[in-house]
């Protein structure tokens, strides 16, 4: 069959329209991210972080964001499965703990090139300490969203109940521990306890850490190659809260107590205190709204030894966003990045959240730096620090989660199971 001239044009002009047609309608497609984080599950930052994603997708019609909530100590593990096997979420947020591992591995990706697009000024509203964790070789891959030190939190009406003021020494801290643990009622059984304390493993390293840096202990030697376990005053801590849970101060089955099973605890009055930061004061008051907490809960200094005033004696959270290595959508990712980390955002974490941002402007509105609990947290945080920033740390944290839980439960001597997370750890330091 013979074709004209002008038919084979004709077909090649349909032929490019077709090819344009298809070209154009997928360049219409939407890009979807998916965004994970572990504050999706919960009711009030779970409330912000959807709400302002989809503001997001508003600004950005041609994105759209796949939220995926993820237990806190489920985390770790699904995140690094999946990005092994070539998966995983284009953004996700993580705390300050596995930040390094994750960046010695390659998980996450460098984001000085876009860093970099954005200007010179873009990193100077961060404080400088929020960025030593996301920061390796002047790289930098991750965006700091809040930083705030742990501080005791407590229930004033059952201060005020006990005749007591929050104790600034430790041994005023057992003195009021005595005092808060009891009935409820006159006569009644025992179903108030002093302390929440956190045994499993989403939350305890905030926490237990905390509390052994009050006692001017730490894990590791300060060139973070050697376990610092076997120090009178690491001992004295150990010690102390194994003390604690002899004695009665703690709720029974401490062993499973996460970091949001404390915070139930003080939202139904079974504990008086419990180990937290701003962020306790939503998330408490939401478990319980008979308990007003916004009005109940205060906050103070962590104790310390008598006549001590250590340098470090608090833990630093951190909340930061990094991306996926494996992302086919970096540019994308990079928007969602920038937006949850901007000022407006911040703020709002702050507004619904009470956490504290990681930006100086913001921190600096009269509205959050003249808030007493913001005013605590922030003067804790020039005495507080981040937990060792090495890729080691985690497995060095669960040897050290699992001894404690060994002499608590008796299955072995305190002695014992401290002396075997010394050298355990000493062993993970070791390995090349």
């Amino acid at each position: 069959m013979n074709f004209s001239f002008r038919d084979r044009l004709r077909g090649g002009v349909l032929l490019a329209a077709l090819i344009a047609g298809i070209g154009g309608a997928q360049a219409q497609q939407k890009i979807e991210l998916t965004y994970s984080d572990w504050q999706l599950a919960q009711e009030v930052w779970g409330k912000s972080l959807k709400d302002e994603i989809a503001q997001f997708e508003k600004e950005n019609p041609g994105i759209t964001v796949k939220t995926e909530p993820v237990p806190l100590a489920q985390r770790d593990v699904r995140f690094t499965t999946a990005i092994r096997a070539g998966r995983g979420p284009d953004v996700f947020a993580l705390d300050a703990n596995p930040v390094r591992q994750y960046i010695a591995e390659g998980w996450v990706r460098d984001l000085t090139p876009f860093i970099a697009k954005e200007g010179p000024d873009f990193l100077k509203d961060f404080y400088p300490i929020s960025l030593a964790p996301v920061t390796v070789d002047s790289k930098t891959y991750g965006i700091p969203m809040n930083t705030v030190a742990m501080v005791q939190v407590y229930n004033e009406t059952l201060f005020k109940a006990a005749g007591i003021q929050p104790a600034k020494t430790w041994d005023e801290f057992k003195v009021n521990a005595a005092k808060l643990t009891g009935s409820s009622k006159p006569g009644g059984p025992k179903d108030r306890w002093a302390f929440a304390l956190v045994m499993a493993p989403a939350g305890f390293d905030l926490r237990v850490s905390s509390i052994i840096r009050a006692f001017g202990a730490d894990f590791l030697t300060p060139d973070n190659k050697h376990s610092a376990l076997e120090t009178p005053q690491f001992k004295a801590a150990y010690n102390f809260i194994l003390d604690l849970v002899k004695d009665g101060a703690i709720p029974p089955g401490v062993s499973q107590v996460d970091a949001n099973g404390s915070r139930r605890m003080l939202a139904n009055e079974q504990v008086a205190i419990k180990i937290g930061t701003t962020w306790s004061l939503p998330e408490v008051s939401a478990m319980n709204p008979k308990l007003d907490g916004w009005n109940t809960l205060k906050m103070a200094p962590m104790p310390v030894v008598a006549g001590t005033n250590p340098a470090v004696r608090t833990t630093l959270f951190q909340k930061s966003i990094f991306i996926n290595k494996n992302t086919e959508h970096a540019e994308a990712a990079w928007k969602l990045t920038k937006f949850l980390t901007d000022k407006q955002r911040m703020r709002r974490w702050f507004d619904d959240n009470a956490m504290l941002s990681s930006r100086i402007s913001v921190n600096a509105d009269p509205k959050i730096a003249n808030a007493d609990y913001a005013r605590i947290i922030s003067a804790e945080i020039e005495k507080g620090a981040f937990l060792p920033l090495i890729p080691q740390w985690p497995a060095i944290l669960e040897t050290f989660r699992q001894s404690l839980q060994a002499a608590a439960a008796g299955s072995k001597t305190r002695e014992q199971a401290l002396a075997d997370a010394h050298k355990e750890i000493e062993a993970i330091l070791a390995r090349p």
